[in-house]
């Protein structure tokens, strides 16, 4: 058994104890605390040079990383809370993801940027959000998000070992204390792996894989459990089959198999935890929309956040966020 957390942790180990030049930097990272959510417990002890824990600046820590990577380190970054990205966008869209264009590809910036996103455990307003759809449109930033059923582990090392731009690693942190599924099965789904781009996997959970599905669900991140667990009272309670596409990238999207999945389906439904307008399922289903509006049956519906603050109490917090009520409805609609 291997949880989320301890994947990354293992990882990073691994990353640290085979290269010299791979560096932590962040806030708190330093044992025995080992950061807010212990992701680097036991870095710090074991590899004392190469673990960096800063003064609360999310500008100088990114900033600092941008110069260690351009002069050949590889840099990891953690920022203690995604909500905290906000601080140092700066950096993120005007100088890490520009400077191999602007000095015509001579250096690059293989930094990686590792933060916690979501809500669901109450940390109110500005600790809960899911802000990667900001960041959809910087040219040049390749946005990760594994759920439980990929390898945040492996996929983090990926980023870190084969990646010469800026990477964006979103850990849900509802998923650091959940076991990661490996394997063709999970319960009553079948695990379909395919390789995605940069060799990120994308993952179809099917209940009956052999069958049309009724529904295809489009989703990535913390979202994919909660979409499983509708998906399977769905068909108990109303005998309708639904897909889940859970991808490994959020950027770039792998838009061939999106695509190819949908029109198979021929109903989709959207789900993010982010806010629903502006948001990340508003280019997919604009791609799907795009390119298969006539295989389609029904337009493409989406569900993320209500358009307001997270809350801190948490039953009101369940009602702003997606639910397994809220996705039941709209799977609901889609084959009335």
């Amino acid at each position: 058994m291997m949880l989320y957390l301890e994947s990354i942790n293992k990882s990073l180990h691994n990353l640290m104890s085979l290269d010299k030049s791979v560096i932590l930097i962040g806030e708190d990272l330093l044992d025995p605390y080992g950061g807010a959510f212990k992701v680097s417990k036991g870095l710090s002890t074991d590899f004392p040079e190469q673990v960096i824990s800063t003064p609360i600046s999310e500008q100088a820590i990114v900033g600092s990383a941008i110069g260690m990577a351009m002069k050949g380190m590889k840099p990891v970054v953690e920022i203690m809370f995604g909500d905290f990205l906000t601080l140092c966008f700066d950096q993120i869209i005007n100088h890490a993801t520009k400077y191999h264009w602007m000095f015509n590809e001579q250096i690059t910036v293989p930094i990686v940027i590792r933060t916690p996103m979501g809500g669901g455990r109450g940390y109110g307003p500005t600790h809960s959000q899911t802000l990667e759809s900001m960041l959809m449109s910087v040219p040049g930033l390749k946005i990760v998000a594994p759920s439980i059923f990929h390898n945040p582990g492996k996929m983090l090392e990926q980023c870190v070992v084969n990646e010469k731009h800026p990477c964006l690693f979103i850990e849900n942190k509802r998923l650091y204390p959940k076991e990661l599924i490996h394997g063709d099965k999970y319960d009553n789904f079948d695990v379909i792996r395919t390789q995605g781009l940069s060799s990120f996997e994308n993952i179809l959970l099917s209940l009956y894989p052999e069958e049309r599905a009724d529904v295809l669900i489009i989703t990535y991140g913390g979202m994919v459990e909660l979409a499983a667990e509708c998906t399977y009272e769905v068909f108990m309670d109303e005998e309708i089959l639904v897909n889940i596409l859970a991808l490994g990238a959020v950027r770039p999207l792998a838009e061939d198999y999106i695509i190819e999945q949908a029109k198979i389906v021929g109903r989709v439904l959207v789900l993010e935890e982010g806010h629903r307008i502006g948001g990340w399922g508003a280019e997919v289903s604009s791609i799907l929309h795009e390119n298969i509006f006539s295989s389609l049956y029904k337009p493409v519906v989406r569900l993320g956040a209500e358009d307001c603050p997270i809350p801190s109490a948490m039953p009101i917090e369940s009602e702003v966020l997606p639910t397994i009520k809220k996705l039941k409805k709209l799977i609901m609609t889609l084959v009335a």
